[in-house]
């Protein structure tokens, strides 16, 4: 990860502590994750940031315990929209927004489905397949859309399966991370036999 300020190396800090917390009360990330919690969930989420234009308006989808979301607020103080329709996993990405005092970050308590608006970058981790992610989030997206999406040993079988249905311009960028893992990074997306 890229040197960053003392203000959001603390910021991190304090953001890692408050899931690590939270974890004890609801299960947001494996505890198997929590003692290499920098390099499996904030590196993991830092990454996608060098995928997007500076001041981007963010869309994080299934946010859960605020990866990849809370971390990019974090790192770019781009405008980021927390999804989540889990009311526990709503409540705590609040509270994580509000002591970390992060202004540009806001969340919706609802399904990506429901949701109104037009995204510069969408992203997901651990939500949906591919396809079916692209399907949620086609209304979210205009014309100049960027997907960033983090995944795991099954991008290149996911992205071929979402071809079938989907078409746009498609890459898959190797995870600073895993070796196992890949980054979808998607443009100009649209279903099959429309224009």
């Amino acid at each position: 990860m890229t040197p960053v300020s003392r203000e959001t190396s603390a910021q991190l800090e304090r953001y890692a502590d408050l899931v690590r917390l939270e974890n004890e009360r609801q299960n947001l990330v494996a505890r198997s994750t929590l003692d290499d919690f920098h390099t499996r969930h904030i590196g993991d989420a830092a990454q996608l940031v060098s995928h997007a234009k500076a001041g981007s308006h963010w869309c994080d989808i299934g946010s859960g315990a605020g990866l990849p979301g809370v971390v990019i607020a974090i790192l770019t103080g781009d405008p980021v929209i927390l999804i989540e329709p889990r009311r526990l996993r709503a409540e705590f990405l609040r509270t994580v927004v509000a002591e970390l005092g992060l202004a540009g970050a806001s969340v919706v308590e609802a399904k990506a489905e429901k949701v109104e608006g037009r995204f510069d970058v969408i992203t997901a981790r651990a939500v949906a397949d591919t396809a079916r992610l692209f399907a949620m989030t086609e209304h979210l997206a205009h014309a100049g859309t960027r997907w960033i999406l983090p995944k795991g040993r099954s991008a290149k079988k996911e992205l071929e399966a979402a071809q079938m249905s989907w078409q746009g311009e498609f890459r898959l960028v190797p995870s600073e991370t895993s070796d196992e893992a890949h980054i979808l990074v998607a443009e100009r997306v649209r279903r099959k036999g429309r224009r």
